[in-house]
């Protein structure tokens, strides 16, 4: 079938539902409401928890989703599959915004016995899916889970100053910051992580050098050996690893990444793996990972449409007519029938 006439997001949802039903990723279609009540529930794995509201034939105050992943974690022993994709919209606030807005989201969930394979495959999918967007492209790793042990080592009623000046990397405030605080012992730990910019490999095998961050080899060791599998199956130059891009700590608690494509200036892939969300859905012994990519930021790009159509004048019967544009359309040409004076 020729797509030539879709606009590129229409195309990329396309071969993006393509590239995850051909790796095992089974499509689920929900309901565009949940109950308020889940979301009151569920208040801190939102990014905004202002949602949009209205009253259910029955009376009961429903809420436009804002969030595809709690549904589908919340429906999750009714689904009998682990490998899930979804291609939804979404209705919230976005970041650095004031209004509501309706966001076009294609993504994959892996929900289950989490070891390199899964992880490396929801990676591989990350990378391919920004390569279908745009060639210039970048993906950005990072790792929530050693920033909450060094955030709840600090034991601090509120982590939010010291997650903000990481992800500005700001290391002169945050040093004041944590001087004014009495926990200048931390400093040296902050300024490493946060000078850790560049080559996904490098950036591991620097850390694993550093004394101050032994007791999270654990982490480090693993992120390597995806870093090794990483380097032989994508552009490896387009991957890279640091601190500054870490998410929400109450959604995320391991692995996180983000993906960019050069023309568009917000990220248009983020994803990371979500257990904690898990938990507090009472999913017991498994583990959660997958991204989302907004499609609605796609046809910011330039678009690439380019429909050939023939011209056919109509100077014959309307039967000899009709019976021509099947003829056309079986052939799989693209036509359009005109009259004479056009």
């Amino acid at each position: 079938m020729d797509i030539n006439f879709l606009n590129r997001k229409s195309k990329v949802a396309l071969k993006l539902e393509d590239l995850f039903s051909r790796f095992g990723f089974d499509k689920y279609t929900m309901n565009r409401f949940e109950t308020y009540a889940f979301y009151l529930e569920n208040e801190k794995f939102l990014a905004d928890s202002r949602v949009i509201t209205l009253q259910g034939a029955g009376g009961k105050i429903l809420a436009l989703k804002p969030d595809v992943t709690m549904s589908i974690v919340k429906n999750y022993n009714m689904l009998g599959m682990n490998k899930i994709y979804y291609n939804e919209p979404i209705f919230k606030v976005p970041h650095g915004e004031n209004e509501f807005r309706e966001i076009h989201q294609i993504g994959i969930e892996y929900i289950g016995e989490l070891d390199t394979y899964q992880t490396v495959e929801v990676l591989n999918l990350a990378v391919k899916s920004l390569k279908m967007i745009g060639e210039d492209y970048r993906l950005c790793i990072s790792q929530v889970g050693i920033i909450r042990k060094i955030l709840h080592k600090l034991e601090l009623s509120s982590v939010e100053t010291i997650i903000k000046y990481l992800r500005q990397k700001n290391i002169h405030d945050l040093s004041a910051y944590l001087e004014k605080i009495g926990k200048q012992s931390y400093i040296k730990i902050f300024e490493i992580l946060i000078s850790i910019n560049g080559d996904f490999k490098t950036s591991i095998n620097q850390l694993l050098e550093e004394d101050l961050f032994k007791e999270y080899n654990t982490y480090l060791e693993e992120l390597y050996n995806i870093a090794q599998i990483l380097e032989e199956v994508v552009d490896y130059k387009k991957i890279s690893f640091d601190f500054n891009h870490i998410s929400s700590t109450e959604y995320y608690n391991d692995l996180i990444f983000t993906g960019y494509v050069k023309g568009i200036s917000t990220p248009i892939l983020s994803g990371g793996r979500y257990d904690n969300l898990l938990y507090k859905m009472d999913i017991k012994d498994k583990s959660a990972l997958g991204f989302a990519v907004n499609l609605s930021e796609i046809n910011k790009l330039e678009d690439t449409r380019a429909v050939l159509r023939k011209k056919i004048v109509n100077d014959k019967s309307p039967l000899e007519m009709i019976q021509e544009a099947n003829r056309l359309f079986e052939a799989g040409e693209s036509f359009v029938v005109i009259r004479k004076d056009e």
